[in-house]
């Protein structure tokens, strides 16, 4: 049997009940981990969030600005509010509130991109179109 980092040995006795990770507890190092912990050096399983109350919250604040600024002044606006009440809610220690804020901060700097994007399509093309029209009646 192989010795885990450190030197130690695992004790059998310590197996735990048979699991998905550990189906023959009394044959250590073939199946699962030592302990049932289902993680190995017996790390406690993550949580089902994955660690998003972890994460730092972002306000979005110069994305939405500059989305103001350069895409879409109407959705860019709407991004502009939810960014400053997702920093606001930060200051105030309301970090549920700040999420969602932030959430729809994002979502609004998406759009706006999203939409200035679809002017610059429909600009392009009827410039194309513009073209082809002049071309012809020459």
């Amino acid at each position: 049997m192989s010795s885990l980092p450190g030197g130690e040995r695992p004790d059998p006795a310590d197996a735990g009940p048979p699991s998905a990770w550990n189906p023959h507890p009394d044959h250590l190092g073939a199946v699962g981990w030592p302990g049932d912990s289902g993680q190995p050096g017996g790390y406690p399983e993550q949580q089902a969030g994955g660690g998003a109350a972890d994460r730092p919250i972002r306000t979005y604040l110069w994305q939405s600005l500059v989305a103001t600024l350069l895409c879409c002044l109407p959705t860019g606006i709407v991004a502009i509010v939810y960014a400053t009440q997702a920093q606001t809610r930060l200051q105030a220690g309301d970090l549920r509130g700040a999420r969602q804020a932030s959430g729809r901060a994002r979502r609004w700097c998406i759009v706006s991109l999203i939409a200035f994007a679809v002017v610059l399509l429909v600009y392009v093309v009827a410039i194309v179109i513009i073209v082809a029209i002049a071309s012809r009646n020459d």
